[in-house]
Order: C-alpha cells, then structure tokens, then sequence
C-alpha cells in the first residue's frame, strides 16, 4: 500500500482584488495557486488556469482527467479520520473599508486518491 502523502496532493489557492491607480481605475480579481509538495506557484487571473495548474499534480496521483474529480474523492469527504481545514482569521471589515480593498481570500483544497 502507498504511504497518505503519496497518494495526496495539497493546493493553497489564493484571490484578491487588485485596483489601479486613480478614481475611474477598474477593479481586477487575480490569484496564485501553489503546489505545496513541489512548492510550484502560478499566478492566474482566471479560474481556467488553476484547473490547468492543478490537472497534471492530480494525475500523477492517480486521479484521471476523464473522470468527475468530486466523485474520486468522495469517499475522502466521508473519512471520519479527515479532519475540517483550521479557518484562516480575516482582518475585521472596518480595517479592509478604511483601505477599500475587499478580503483576500486562501482555500486551502487537498486531493487523496483512493488507490
């Protein structure tokens, strides 16, 4: 049997919103998405290129491409042994509105291939 760790793979997916310079300069959403095994990191503005980044680190542990990658890992969701993320604290809004900048956000999303 594999050991956990090669059978899983560990993504850190942040977002946040970048404003340019000006009163007229219009909002634009951008992340990172980093592979916490091989310490890979790109940067995206669309969620098109996490997929494409994530895709091949998933294969490699055996999660194929072709198939729905909720219905791989369900059995993972129902592990009592799988415990829920550590919620990562946020500053308080009245400290984001004096900067007008929303929240950034990180997901941390961990795949497990159950072979």
């Amino acid at each position: 049997m594999a050991l956990l760790e090669d059978r899983t793979a560990v993504f850190i997916v942040r977002v946040w919103c970048e404003r340019g310079d000006g009163d007229a300069a219009v909002a634009e959403w951008r992340g990172s998405v980093e592979h916490i095994q091989s310490g890979q990191r790109a940067f995206f503005r669309n969620l098109d290129a996490v997929l494409e980044f994530v895709r091949p680190h998933l294969e490699g542990i055996g999660i194929d491409a072709q198939q729905r990658f909720w219905e791989r890992i369900s059995s993972a969701l129902d592990d009592p042994l799988v415990t829920a993320p550590v919620a990562i604290p946020i500053p308080p809004a009245d400290a984001r509105a004096a900067r007008d900048v929303p929240a950034p956000s990180s997901v941390v999303l961990q795949a497990r291939s159950s072979s």
